[in-house]
């Protein structure tokens, strides 16, 4: 018996998306926020905090500025990533410039955190790394988290 072609192109559906959204997906590098996105994008991990997890949202804000809220949880106190940091710091760098200091990150007794920052920028890298000082000019260890944003 024949099926009628509204029951197929179900199955099709069902079979070729996610076939697509890997293919869409196979970027190699950090995960990119782009000016499309509405929801958190997940960040980037190193092999020093393997069990957390973090996110960054960038969404059009007053004036143009781009709004950006970093969220991490089931993450390690700064002093076990690197006996020298007290807090973890988050980072904007535009390409080509000096990384630019955010503000702090700090953890909550259920190891999450969060930081809320606006910026002017629509394209730059965000880190978070495990730092001394929340006052520091430039990032003195590895990050422990990287993304992408692109609002363009």
């Amino acid at each position: 018996m024949k099926k009628p072609l509204s029951m197929i192109r179900p199955v099709i559906l069902f079979l070729v998306a996610p076939m697509a959204g890997a293919l869409l997906g196979m970027q190699s590098g950090c995960a990119t926020v782009r000016s499309w996105d509405t929801r958190p994008t997940a960040m980037n991990s190193s092999a020093d905090v393997p069990a957390s997890e973090g996110t960054v949202k960038a969404t059009l804000g007053n004036n143009g500025n781009t709004n950006l809220s970093v969220r991490v949880k089931h993450l390690a106190p700064a002093f076990k990533v690197q006996p020298d940091a007290t807090v973890y710091v988050v980072w904007i760098q535009q390409p080509g410039q000096s990384p630019q200091n955010m503000g702090a990150l700090t953890l909550n007794n259920n190891l999450e955190g969060s930081l809320e920052a606006v910026t002017p920028y629509r394209r730059f890298t965000v880190t978070v790394t495990p730092e001394p000082s929340q006052q520091g000019d430039h990032p003195t260890h590895p990050p422990v988290f990287t993304s992408q944003v692109n609002r363009e």
